[in-house]
């Protein structure tokens, strides 16, 4: 797992096709806006860490890598605002389609959990849906502690609420 990297920026890319490719959504605040260089992509992410990201709030951004092929991407968000606690909570995560099952969301999530802004926060909230096993498995693999099982208000799905306590 590496800081994102002006090296690794073609694939990462790679790695959001791939995502495009099989019908799953690749939000804006993931890619280079239109005409910005891979430079600027990679500072404003580190920016995000101490500014305002996408979602309203710090986010810190790393890329798990093998060799240098990025396989995934996770993102821990330093606070949270209302619409996050009903629905994203303080991580994300995605792995590229092509290199899922094979534990690296676990991986991740785990090498996330050593991090020092995991790590001051105490206690991180992690949302999915009931149905994506995956995800329910890489949590609970993680110490995830299942707090209830609810429709998020808003999006209208089913969203399982784990909280991960860290340190």
């Amino acid at each position: 797992m590496r800081r994102p990297a002006v090296e690794l920026v073609p694939s990462y890319l790679g790695s959001l096709e791939e995502m495009r490719q099989v019908g799953e959504t690749v939000w804006p605040g993931w890619m280079p806006k239109d005409g910005e260089s891979h430079v600027d992509f990679v500072e404003g992410l580190a920016r995000e860490a101490r500014e305002l990201g996408p979602t309203g709030v710090p986010t810190s951004t790393w890329w798990g890598v093998d060799g240098e092929v990025v396989v995934g991407r996770i993102v821990v968000r330093h606070r949270l605002t209302e619409k996050l606690r009903v629905f994203g909570g303080h991580v994300s995560y995605e792995v590229r389609p092509s290199r899922r099952r094979q534990g690296l969301a676990t991986g991740m999530l785990r090498l996330l959990l050593e991090e020092a802004e995991a790590r001051e926060l105490g206690r991180l909230s992690l949302t999915c849906s009931p149905d994506n096993l995956a995800s329910n498995r890489t949590i609970l693999a993680n110490g995830g502690v299942l707090e209830r099982s609810a429709i998020a208000e808003g999006v209208g799905r089913m969203t399982n609420y784990y909280w991960i306590l860290v340190g």
